[in-house]
């Protein structure tokens, strides 16, 4: 029986796919950098408790979690921002603040693969610590964007839908609700859009809400756009903060990009203000990227409650959609110079020039063992290189090697020092 060495839910990341993710992550750090982000990293393993002070007990079901040898509970990494409440609570009286980090961690967490969600992935994760404005908020939201749109999507392709938690919060404030059933309408409201309309109408009832309480939820529900009456009567610093989130966007020339989703309330429960998610706008897929703010994660850490916002933009739904628009990369070995051999009295004035062409940035190869100069000229070729470069005895006594154009079958005799400084 043959055994089946594969993981469920990981990937080989053979050249082809290396290649389309580089071209992602390029284009990831390239935008953070751009808007004044430092890059930072963690550790792939760290305590367990640290993953339960943010999410509590009921993570561990998620995470690759081990004992090591020396009895510590550990976890591998399946997501950044633990590690960066962790890391920024240690520096945070020593830095400038506002803290601006970017990160693109891999990143493993134990759940059922499906399309769109693979158990090991790769993330960029943009935060903005120590600053409390709308205008943080729209920042990290233009970041998103502007990432999304340097690799080649625009306002037809995705979508930002945002919300406001304590928006959310304030409006059913007023209901008289039990905090442990309200939780469960937040849930109820984030799958509102993914289920359908029956399934969303059973779980409410489920709540045994009396009439006001029930007819609340329905008229969140149907809540379309900030020019809404149910939106308009909302006076809370919530239903503010996303008029001015909105007016900022729309000054940023962001707006055609965004719209406000009362059922975008993210369904962890450190988010404090705005919250965000983008879709692609058929909405076949998962969430691309989301995010909000969370004025309350470093309070664990450093006793008061800090400041930040920031979000995590995935690999995985991203590349599917890039690839069905034929926006990545296609994957072909390049070679700038192939160096062919006659003899192997050649070899040693061969490897000083591939190394003078190296050292002035070409990709240079050349074969290993002697073979036919017809089986060298093959591979050149198959490698899709620019120029063979032919080391033949005859020229080389006269400091002459033949080079020859592969693409266009032009071939010429040149000064081995155009090549090799000898």
């Amino acid at each position: 029986m043959k055994l089946n060495l594969n993981v469920r839910g990981m990937r080989d990341f053979y050249p082809e796919l290396n290649t389309k993710l580089n071209h992602i992550f390029k284009v990831w750090r390239e935008t953070a950098i751009s808007y004044g982000y430092e890059e930072y990293e963690g550790p792939m393993i760290e305590t367990l408790d640290l993953y339960k002070l943010k999410s509590g007990e009921d993570i561990v079901k998620q995470l690759y979690n081990f004992t090591d040898k020396g009895g510590r509970e550990l976890a591998l990494r399946p997501e950044m921002t633990p590690t960066l409440a962790r890391m920024v609570s240690k520096v945070y009286n020593e830095v400038q603040k506002p803290i601006k980090w970017f990160s693109i961690p891999r990143c493993l967490r134990y759940e059922k693969p499906q399309k769109g969600r693979l158990r090991e992935f790769y993330q960029l994760n943009i935060d903005i610590i120590g600053e409390e404005s709308e205008l943080a908020d729209a920042e990290v939201i233009a970041v998103a964007i502007d990432s999304l749109i340097n690799l080649g999507l625009n306002e037809n392709d995705f979508v930002v839908k945002i919300n406001n938690r304590d928006f959310v919060s304030s409006f059913f404030g007023k209901f008289n609700i039990d905090e442990e059933v309200t939780f469960r309408i937040y849930k109820i409201i984030d799958n509102a859009r993914k289920v359908p309309k029956d399934v969303t109408e059973a779980s409410i009832n489920e709540l045994k809400l009396n009439d006001t309480q029930k007819k609340a939820v329905y008229d969140y529900l149907s809540i379309r756009s900030l020019d809404d009456e149910i939106f308009k009567s909302e006076k809370s610093d919530g239903a503010l903060s996303l008029v001015n989130l909105f007016s900022i966007l729309g000054k940023m020339e962001l707006g055609t990009y965004c719209e406000f989703d009362p059922s975008i309330v993210r369904g962890l429960d450190y988010y404090t203000g705005s919250v965000f998610e983008i879709y692609d706008r058929s909405e076949r897929m998962r969430a691309i990227c989301g995010g909000g703010r969370y004025n309350r994660l470093l309070q664990e850490f450093l006793g008061v409650q800090v400041p930040g916002c920031g979000f995590g933009m995935g690999d995985v739904v991203l590349g599917e959609i890039l690839e069905s628009k034929g926006l990545l990369p296609e994957y072909k070995k390049k070679v700038d110079y192939y160096l062919v051999r006659i003899t192997d009295d050649e070899l040693e004035l061969m490897l000083k020039v591939a190394r003078s062409l190296r050292k002035r940035g070409f990709i240079v190869d050349y074969n290993y063992k002697l073979s036919p100069v017809k089986k060298q000229m093959s591979r050149a070729s198959r490698l899709n290189a620019e120029y063979a470069v032919i080391f033949g005895p005859d020229e080389v006594k006269t400091g002459k090697v033949k080079v020859k154009n592969l693409e266009t079958g032009e071939e010429k005799v040149e000064n081995i020092d155009s090549y090799y400084d000898i």
